[in-house]
C-alpha cells in the first residue's frame, strides 16, 4: 500500500484549523470531504498530513524540527502526486486537483517566511509562492465551471456594510492609497500610468472587501480571499515590475502588505507582514522610503 490510512499516522489531523468556521460550515469541506478524498486521492492525503505536521510544529516549538521533517516528507509526496495527474485534468479530478493546489499555497504560508523570498518577488529570481499561485490560476481558468460545483459551489454571501468601528480605519487606508496614486501619477510617463493606477484602484477595492470581511468574520484566515485576491488579479506586466523590484511597484506592494497584518491572528500567517515589508524596504531605493512610511508604521506597531 503506497500511503498509510489516517489511523496509522502519528500526527493528529489539524486541517480544520485552517478556517475558524470549518466546524460550522454546512458543507464541511475541510473537516469531512478533504480527509475523505484523501483515501482515493493521495495528493490530498499527503498534503493534509503536511499542513497538520506544520500546525503541530507551531503548537509545540520544542518539537518543531521533528515535525518540519515530517511535513517536508509529506509535502514532497503530495507535490509528486499532483504533478503525476495535472496533465490529465478532467471533470472527475478537477476539484481534488484544485483543493490540492490550494493546500500547497497554504502550506507555503504555514512553513513560515524564508530569507530572500517575499511572496511576489525574490532576491534570487522567480518567487516560489507566485509560481504556485499561477498554478492555481491556471487550474481555475481551465476548469472553473467544473470546480465550483457540488461541495465547492460558491454561495452568494450576504454583503456586509463596513462597521462604524472600522470606517475611520478604512478612510485612512483609502487616503494613503489616494496619496500614492497622486504621487505615481506625477512621476510616471503617460504610457505607464494605467499600469500603476489600475493596480492602486484594484487595491482600494481589496481594502474595501477586507473591511467588509472583517465586519462579518473578524481578522484571520477568513480574510484570505480579499488579501490574496489582489495578487491573483494583477496583470503579468505589473508582476514583472515587482519581480524586477521596480520602485513604484514596490511602493504599491508595501501598501498591500498592510492587509497581511490583519491575517496574523491565524497561525498560518504569523510573521509574514513584517517579513514582506522588510524585504520591500531593503529592495527599495532610499529616496522612496518616505512613501512607505505608513505601511512600515502600521505593521511595526501591530
Amino acid at each position: 500500500m503506497w500511503f498509510q490510512p489516517p489511523s496509522q499516522i502519528q500526527e493528529e489531523s489539524n486541517v480544520t484549523s485552517l478556517h475558524p468556521t470549518a466546524q460550522n460550515d454546512k458543507k464541511q469541506v475541510w473537516q469531512v470531504h478533504v480527509p475523505r478524498y484523501g483515501f482515493s486521492f493521495p495528493s490530498l492525503h499527503f498534503l493534509t498530513l503536511a499542513i497538520s505536521a506544520l500546525h503541530l510544529a507551531y503548537k509545540h516549538p520544542e518539537l518543531r524540527e521533528e515535525y518540519l521533517i515530517k511535513a517536508d516528507s509529506h509535502f514532497t509526496f503530495g507535490i509528486q502526486s499532483v504533478n503525476n495527474i495535472l496533465s490529465n485534468l478532467n471533470s472527475d479530478n478537477c476539484q481534488m486537483i484544485y483543493l490540492s493546489a490550494a493546500l500547497i499555497c497554504l502550506i507555503y504560508f504555514a512553513r513560515g517566511p524564508r530569507p530572500g523570498e517575499y511572496l511576489v518577488f525574490s532576491e534570487t529570481g522567480k518567487s516560489e509562492w507566485l509560481v504556485l499561485m499561477r498554478g492555481v490560476r491556471y487550474i481555475v481558468r481551465s476548469s472553473r465551471e467544473m470546480i465550483f460545483t457540488g461541495i465547492l459551489a460558491v454561495d452568494d454571501d450576504e454583503v456586509h456594510d463596513i462597521s462604524p468601528s472600522l470606517e475611520e480605519e478604512y478612510l485612512q487606508q483609502r487616503n494613503h492609497l489616494q496619496g500614492i496614486r497622486r504621487f505615481i501619477d506625477m512621476q510616471v510617463p503617460n504610457s505607464e500610468k494605467e499600469l500603476y493606477t489600475s493596480a492602486i484602484d484594484s487595491l482600494m477595492g481589496s481594502f474595501e472587501e477586507l473591511n467588509r470581511s472583517r465586519t462579518a468574520n473578524g481578522d484571520g484566515i477568513t480574510l484570505l480571499p480579499a488579501v490574496i485576491g489582489w495578487i491573483y488579479r494583477l496583470s503579468e506586466t505589473f508582476v514583472g515590475r515587482l519581480e524586477d523590484k521596480g520602485s513604484f511597484a514596490l511602493i504599491i506592494l508595501a501598501h498591500w502588505s498592510v492587509m497581511l497584518k490583519y491575517m496574523t491572528p491565524s497561525w498560518l500567517m504569523v510573521g509574514w507582514d513584517r517579513h514582506v515589508i522588510s524585504g520591500i524596504r531593503s529592495s527599495l531605493e532610499e529616496e522612496y522610503h518616505q512613501w512607505i512610511e505608513w505601511p512600515v508604521q502600521m505593521i511595526e506597531r501591530s
